[in-house]
């Protein structure tokens, strides 16, 4: 929030964007436009922490923006799954994400009020939902931009327009965006964690699980050390069974987990630590440090 409401419009006001490479830079990343006060759009520096197809405004544009097409590909198709693989799906959820840090913040102490169990599971079908609608968008997108004449182009326009503004109260816009990332998402912090929108509906969290089932990250258990207390499965905040893992001494492995060392900090006698893997599951390296919250 420093950088598109205090850092940008402070450096626009400085005369930083007025000529020269920074003129050209902000053209590019944020349009001039009169509906802001700024003068620019610099809210399209969210796309910056916010990755497509979590923040899709920079993407799902009249016109393509191609600086931050390219960027948003770097981000989701290449940056992430690279960290992922080496440190697991928290590097992101748990390091960069704003809404991850929201979370951890107003959420943390109702961590313990996250449903476990297979029936959750399936809620996780919320998240893969809005992903394929963030696909089908794009899709569209890309074939009116790209045939904007032809009939597959004002075809694939009205399914765009249909599915991202449509009916108001229906729509990606209202129904994804507002609704359950802003007042759903963090209205259940109270009642089922901090986590309820990362776990069960964001769209960049189940694209993010399928990169984490190639993830080397581990949390290590020691099979010997657990005394079945539960007390790892009770403060996960994304539902996973860490004890069932545990007493079987095998790491545990599940793509929801966010890294955030919850259940290493709180076991009672060591069981667990942070590590990594080969291609065959087994530990390579242990972390030097203990994790903590």
């Amino acid at each position: 929030f420093l950088l598109p409401y205090w850092i940008l419009p402070w450096l626009g006001d400085l005369g930083c964007f007025d000529d020269g490479w920074g003129r050209t830079l902000a053209d590019a990343l944020f349009p001039i436009t009169e509906y802001s006060p700024a003068g620019r759009e610099y809210w399209r520096a969210f796309g910056l922490i916010l990755a497509w197809p979590l923040f899709f405004w920079n993407v799902f544009t009249e016109q393509p923006m191609m600086v931050w097409l390219v960027i948003s590909v770097i981000q989701t198709f290449v940056l992430l799954p690279l960290a992922i693989r080496r440190w697991g799906k928290g590097v992101y959820c748990g390091w960069i994400c704003s809404c991850g840090a929201l979370a951890e913040t107003l959420g943390d102490t109702q961590r313990r009020k996250m449903p476990h169990g297979p029936w959750t599971h399936r809620l996780n079908f919320i998240g893969q939902f809005f992903l394929l609608l963030t696909l089908i968008l794009l899709e569209t997108r890309l074939w009116s931009w790209c045939f904007p004449d032809s009939w597959i182009g004002s075809w694939s326009l009205s399914i765009y327009h249909g599915i991202l503004h449509g009916v108001p109260l229906l729509s990606y816009e209202w129904t994804v965006d507002l609704f359950f990332s802003g007042i759903l998402g963090v209205g259940l912090y109270w009642h089922f964690s901090g986590r309820v929108w990362c776990r069960f509906a964001c769209p960049l969290a189940a694209l993010m699980n399928i990169y984490a089932r190639f993830s080397r990250f581990r949390i290590i258990a020691d099979k010997k050390r657990c005394i079945s207390c539960n007390l790892c499965t009770a403060v996960c905040h994304q539902g996973i069974d860490v004890m069932g893992f545990a007493q079987r001494g095998i790491p545990v492995e599940d793509p929801q987990c966010v890294r955030c060392s919850a259940c290493v900090e709180e076991c009672p006698t060591a069981v667990l630590r942070f590590g990594e893997v080969d291609r065959d599951g087994r530990v390579v390296r242990l972390d030097r440090l203990e994790a903590t919250i």
